[in-house]
């Protein structure tokens, strides 16, 4: 069952309702109504992005619902069946006007004012008062002691147990504040007041990093000929001294892309700083103290962020200041289209070029420059698949064939990059991650049987495979790269893995998140050592003060 907070929602909304229209039918059909259109939009989102609908998603798309709204245009059937559910709550409205009459009780001069008024007034005054008592979230709780538990806590709440229970997590997941994981007293990281600073390279090395928009690897699927789907983003660029590569492993799947780039800037799970995690770049980035731009800053880099967006969409210009960004680019400044689908990586690359040279500037820079081309939807109506590829669109899906086809325009814009970025005597590194699983992909990797398994990774289970992407990192010089693997890397330990790569000098914070990688097998929530993981949080968070 609900809870009773819930049932005091649909009071105060039913209760509103009725002083306002005076007709008991209509309020009731209205009241029931909004519950249906908060249960479509909970499985919606669901449907989308793992998680369901909560009232917390709704308060943040409305602190900028003009820039937010850009998610409808580039997703028309998520705008349609808004405005669908607007349409027909109009209609319900309309017809109980029109239908039904005023209530006498209600109606009547003195008593049924005074019936309206109670009506409205005593269930919106329960609210308030539970609201009170209640008070805002504590910074540690329950749901927060341990990085693991409050990992099992999301879990929950990707699996509704029925209707009624999506509406309690809507109701019950109100607020975007962030709480921060438990300080522990530990022994099993070092002293940070005696560092064993690295030897600096002779030349820091220029650094661009690309999130390659909904990227995984297409191999996996058994019905994907390699022939086809062995794109060459796979694989080392051709002008690459040093590569290396290899399964990645992200906390979002099918969209939630803010919260990948905050994973790897910061080196921090979202999960690990509870519900309110879930809004990151707004609820823990400004509290940021440590993070990978800042160190690179620091250390003399110029730090630039391209993105191929509106600036202001899910608050990104403001995020990446908190996360040392001196510089920061997006669509309206380099004059993208808005149409997501028509911005090529090729014309996001040529900026990022043209930003990375700055002449005069003697500083190496660190570019960090976002993709948007292979953004979901995959496979509808007006998706244009190329030929060739009709035949793997009957061996597997629309979706497949369309995500294929332009993830092959990716590889061809993403080669050119790296032979132009890395074609210099002065030291450079160049790599690329994953966000997220395009959705088209979960008719695979949610059923394990349908995948090569011998290209698998060998530390994650089959409940993890739709949180896989990849990885890689290249260099025209001989960088620090490691033998490959076959497990998967924790997104939150990329940022390190990267400056170790490039020669740069570990400060105490990518040691410990390098140290803990060698012990759990390039995972961190999904550490069998729980204990450590706790150990490790609650040395950056509250021994470093990366979060404050």
């Amino acid at each position: 069952m609900t809870t009773l907070s819930t049932l005091v929602v649909f009071a105060v909304v039913l209760g509103l309702l009725l002083a306002l229209t005076r007709r008991p039918l209509t309020s009731c059909a209205l009241t029931l109504y909004l519950g249906a259109t908060l249960l479509v939009a909970s499985l919606v989102k669901q449907s989308f992005l793992g998680m369901p609908m909560t009232l917390a998603d709704l308060r943040f798309f409305l602190l900028r619902p003009a820039v937010n709204s850009a998610l409808f245009v580039n997703y028309p059937l998520l705008g349609l069946s808004l405005l669908a559910l607007i349409g027909y709550g109009a209609a319900v409205l309309w017809a109980g006007l029109r239908l039904e009459p005023r209530s006498t009780f209600l109606s009547a001069p003195r008593s049924g004012v005074v019936l309206r008024a109670s009506v409205a007034v005593v269930p919106l005054l329960a609210m308030l008062t539970g609201l009170r008592v209640a008070g805002p979230r504590p910074a540690s709780g329950p749901d927060n002691y341990d990085a693991w538990q409050a990992f099992l806590t999301l879990h929950d709440m990707e699996q509704p147990r029925d209707l009624l229970d999506r509406l309690h997590i809507f109701f019950d997941n109100r607020d975007i504040l962030a709480s921060l994981p438990q300080a522990r007293v530990q022994q099993r990281f070092p002293d940070t007041t005696m560092p064993a600073p690295d030897a600096p390279a002779a030349r820091p090395p220029d650094i661009m990093m690309v999130l390659e928009e909904s990227t995984f690897d297409p191999t996996l699927i058994a019905q994907c000929p390699l022939a086809v789907c062995d794109s060459t983003l796979l694989h080392p660029p051709r002008r690459a001294s040093a590569n290396e590569q290899g399964a990645l492993l992200v906390h979002s799947t099918g969209g939630g892309t803010w919260l990948s780039e905050f994973a790897f800037l910061t080196g921090f799970d979202w999960r690990v700083f509870g519900r309110g995690g879930a809004y990151a770049p707004v609820s823990v980035a400004p509290r940021l103290k440590r993070a990978l731009p800042l160190q690179l800053r620091a250390a003399g880099y110029r730090t630039v962020a391209i993105c191929p967006t509106d600036g202001n969409f899910l608050s990104a210009r403001s995020a990446y200041a908190n996360y040392g960004f001196e510089e920061f680019y997006a669509a309206e400044e380099l004059h993208f289209s808005s149409n997501w689908h028509a911005v090529r990586d090729a014309e996001v690359f040529e900026h990022a070029l043209a930003l990375a040279d700055r002449p005069g500037d003697p500083r190496p820079v660190f570019v960090f420059v976002l993709t948007i081309r292979n953004h979901g939807p995959h496979g509808d109506a007006g998706a244009r698949i190329p030929p060739e590829l009709r035949r793997l669109q009957q061996r597997t899906t629309p979706g497949i064939a369309d995500y294929v086809g332009r993830m092959r325009d990716s590889a061809t814009d993403y080669a050119a990059l790296a032979r132009r970025w890395l074609a210099v005597p002065r030291p450079r590194v160049i790599g690329w991650f994953g966000d997220h699983q395009p959705e088209t992909a979960w008719d695979f990797t949610g059923t394990p049987g349908s995948l090569r398994t011998a290209r698998l990774p060998g530390n994650l289970p089959a409940g993890q495979l739709q949180y896989l992407t990849r990885w890689q990192l290249s260099a025209n010089f001989a960088a620090h790269a490691a033998p490959p693997g076959s497990d998967a890397l924790d997104l939150a330990m990329l940022g390190a893995r990267l400056l170790r790569f490039a020669g740069l000098p570990l400060d105490a914070d990518e040691r410990a998140t390098l140290a803990l990688a060698a012990h759990c097998h390039g995972l961190m929530l999904g550490c069998a050592d729980r204990g450590l993981v706790a150990d490790y949080l609650s040395y950056r968070v509250h021994e470093l003060g990366s979060v404050q």
